[in-house]
């Protein structure tokens, strides 16, 4: 990973104008060392061990990184949106690296079997190509939102891109579907229309009785 990943994007734009300027010098560097510990673990970073590790188990020292939407957290496990989207392009390029170099061995070798034996050249063609179809028509296969809960659902990320908080990277949204499929419509409703109701940038599973919602300290998404 070291080789491969030593580094992820830093834009000084976006941290000049985003809300991390609302946060303390003490908080942005919480997030800095945050952020170090989220690219090399490949954004699988537990909020317990976050807390302990960087926090010394103090939970609350997160909560202005939270309140201000500079991370979330997804059933216990921290989300950096713009390192999600990073990881996504290597895992997409990673992929694209993977076929190009397959396809490549197929070629070889198919043109090496044509020369040793030409009575077999349709037999030993067949696999090589056969073998580069299947890495051409592979395709990433993620578990879709219920049909019944397609509206709120899609109700929620209107939202979110209406306030300018838009989510784009497609492992936030794959555990978004995972938590709405889990829980029940009537629940998902209440959830979010809650949300919406009290302008908040998260959902509040946790903490939701009836079409109340007291906003809890940590999201839990």
């Amino acid at each position: 990973m070291a080789k491969e990943l030593p580094y992820f994007k830093f834009e000084p734009n976006q941290w000049e104008n985003g809300n991390i300027q609302i946060c303390s010098r003490e908080d942005k560097g919480l997030y800095l060392d945050l952020c170090s510990m989220y690219w090399s673990r490949l954004g699988d970073v537990p909020f317990k061990l976050a807390v302990q590790k960087l926090c010394g188990g103090n939970a609350s020292a997160f909560d202005s990184l939270v309140n201000e939407d500079i991370f979330v957290v997804i059933d216990d496990m921290i989300c950096i949106h713009f390192l999600n989207e990073q990881l996504e392009e290597f895992k997409d390029t990673s992929k694209t690296n993977q076929k190009n170099a397959l396809e490549g061995w197929a070629k070889r070798r198919e043109t090496k079997a044509l020369k040793n034996n030409k009575s077999e050249k349709n037999a030993t063609a067949s696999k090589p190509q056969s073998e580069t179809n299947a890495i051409r028509e592979e395709k990433r296969r993620g578990e879709e939102i219920k049909e019944d809960k397609k509206e709120i659902f899609n109700s929620w990320l209107l939202y979110r891109k209406e306030i300018k908080k838009e989510i784009k990277a497609s492992s936030t949204i794959d555990s978004l579907i995972k938590k709405f499929n889990a829980e029940t419509l009537i629940k998902c409703k209440s959830v979010v229309n809650a949300s919406i109701e009290n302008n908040y940038q998260g959902l509040f599973w946790d903490n939701h009785k009836g079409n109340k919602i007291n906003k809890p300290s940590k999201i839990t998404f």
